[in-house]
């Protein structure tokens, strides 16, 4: 596994653990673990702390909305996605999709949270409704979009068994990630907002899609051999590299490695651009942006869903 550069604050919120107990209880009230072992995996994947290392300056209200939805991802992920046949399955998921966008889309209708992910999923939003204003509740909203139409390009892909080139890949993968829905609801956990003018500049948006490339290119590499045990089809940075390079496997993590490196670079010249000018709730958002690329990596090394450190061990 070769080391990633990470030169931003490690830092956790002091609700990490009661975050972390939290959403093993959401879950559950929501009958979303088919059973004791699958959630006894999903308490060694410390949900809680991924949102308390991302957004570590949350109130406790923000930090649980955000561990709920990163609950709700990971466990669509793996029930409807790599995990799953249904991940190459474009009719099954086109009416899984539908039935959760009809969720988003209409917060005041009970009668489309007919299944437990749709009941959860309704649950976020009534509670995203209470925490956000109206613009921030649409940013959301529209990444969740964005989210679910690059599940039907991996499906596609999947079904197809074509693996993407490295220009499509990196593209797509920003939205296939989910990384964007969770860096939405950044000034909302924290209790500010980022005014419209600010989120919207291109330089803003730019700065943005580079913390995510650095956030998933990350996850990609760190992730790799549990996707290669479990999942029905490898879809990552690596395998990517592998397939479009002709390279081995070490190879292909390294290539993918400096191409993380290189990204972070990219982000911290950026960036310095972009504070200079910055006004308060501008400069909490970058902040933000540093806490996600940082809190994902120390996340990835203490997660039993990944179990990195073990694998570098042996």
């Amino acid at each position: 596994m070769p080391r990633l550069s990470c030169p931003f604050r490690d830092e956790i919120s002091p609700h990490a653990d009661d975050v972390d107990q939290h959403v093993i209880d959401w879950a559950c009230r929501f009958k979303l673990p088919h059973d004791e072992a699958e959630r006894a995996r999903l308490a060694c994947t410390k949900v809680g702390r991924l949102a308390a290392r991302t957004t570590p300056r949350a109130s406790l209200a923000g930090l649980e909305l955000l561990a709920d939805w990163q609950m709700w991802l990971f466990l669509f992920d793996d029930r409807f996605s790599d995990e799953s046949v249904t991940g190459a399955d474009l009719v099954r998921l086109s009416h899984l999709v539908t039935a959760f966008m009809l969720v988003l889309d209409n917060p005041d209708e009970p009668a489309y949270r007919g299944g437990p992910f749709s009941t959860a999923l309704g649950d976020v939003v009534d509670r995203l409704v209470k925490l956000a204003s109206a613009p921030q509740a649409a940013r959301f909203v529209s990444a969740v979009r964005g989210y679910f139409l690059a599940q039907f390009w991996e499906a596609a892909n999947r079904a197809g068994d074509r693996p993407a080139c490295l220009t499509e890949y990196t593209a797509m993968r920003r939205h296939s990630g989910a990384v964007p829905t969770c860096m939405a609801l950044i000034d909302v956990a924290e209790g500010f907002e980022l005014p419209k003018g600010d989120y919207w500049r291109p330089e803003v948006r730019a700065l943005s899609d580079i913390a995510v490339n650095v956030t998933c290119w990350a996850n990609d590499i760190l992730s790799f051999p549990k996707e290669a045990e479990r999942s029905v089809k490898v879809h990552s940075l690596p395998a990517v590299l592998a397939a479009e390079r002709q390279l081995e496997l070490a190879g292909a993590l390294s290539a993918a490695a400096a191409m993380h490196d290189a990204e972070v670079q990219r982000y911290l010249r950026a960036e310095a651009r972009v504070r200079q000018a910055a006004g308060p709730a501008l400069r909490c958002y970058l902040d933000g942006l540093r806490s996600w690329m940082a809190g994902n990596y120390y996340w990835s090394l203490e997660t039993g869903r990944y179990n990195v450190l073990t694998t570098c061990a042996s």
